[in-house]
């Protein structure tokens, strides 16, 4: 069996990673508009948002268009029509729907709830004798979300796009993350649901990664994806040699 390399911190994408979307209001505002798909419809789809914010990439930001935490690299419009075509919401209520999402997104946020398992997660990848961090595409609010969520705690810090400057893929942003840490790229992995922004930027970076992939149709590797955060924790141990897992072997030897 080949030695599992070392470990020594686990850096984590925000919106959809350890926040997520507020699939219960959305589904609520589109049942005002026009159609109503369930939260639950409307999670299974966000997987075609994903595909359509990958096919994206390259698109610059317009006057008017959300903001990030998705980024201005790809085109958060075609990520939510893409998320509400699949869900059944009828085309011409797409536009408004999208507008409504805008305005919640302009004042509490979308990226609001936290992921189902993330808390117990970040506690399990600690337990391993892991660091733990946020790099995010966001508009200035991720540590506030990861706080109003309960995720910030044990976190070292808050890596956010508007206030570096950097987003992601540009592997500037989690070297960032790596000197502050500081620890090599090699040592660390990174945690993360866009494949286009988390994983392009991530290995650019020389950065391990894993991808939340829910329903094991959205990335291409599957031996470096998780259905749920949940997993995490033991995904690690099983791949890596970290130091609560080397110390908990010397205890019972």
């Amino acid at each position: 069996m080949p030695e599992r390399p070392p470990l020594e911190a686990v850096v984590f994408d925000a919106g959809g990673t350890l926040v997520r979307l507020d699939f219960e209001w959305m589904a609520e505002a589109i049942a005002e508009v026009d159609g109503a798909p369930d939260a639950a419809a409307l999670r299974r789809a966000e997987i075609e948002g994903r595909r359509r914010f990958d096919a994206s990439v390259g698109h610059r930001q317009q006057p008017g268009e959300l903001h990030p935490p998705l980024g201005t690299q790809g085109d958060i419009r075609a990520y939510f029509l893409g998320m509400l075509e699949v869900a059944g919401v009828p085309a011409e209520a797409w536009e408004v729907a999208f507008e409504r999402f805008r305005v919640r997104h302009n004042g509490p946020g979308l990226w609001s709830r936290p992921v189902e398992g993330a808390r117990a997660a970040l506690d399990g990848v600690a337990a391993l004798g892991l660091r733990r961090a946020v790099v995010s595409n966001s508009d200035g609010r991720a540590e506030r979300h990861l706080t109003d969520c309960g995720m910030r705690e044990g976190l070292e810090f808050v890596v956010d796009s508007q206030i570096e400057g950097v987003e992601k893929p540009d592997p500037r942003i989690f070297r960032i993350a790596l000197e502050r840490l500081g620890i090599a790229a090699s040592r660390s992995l990174y945690v993360g649901d866009i494949r286009s922004v988390d994983e392009v930027g991530a290995r650019a970076a020389g950065m391990h990664f894993v991808l939340i992939d829910p329903y094991g149709d959205y990335g291409e590797d599957g031996g470096n994806a998780v259905a749920t955060i949940a997993q995490l924790p033991e995904w690690v141990s099983g791949r890596f040699s970290a130091p609560g897992a080397r110390a908990s072997s010397r205890g019972t030897s």
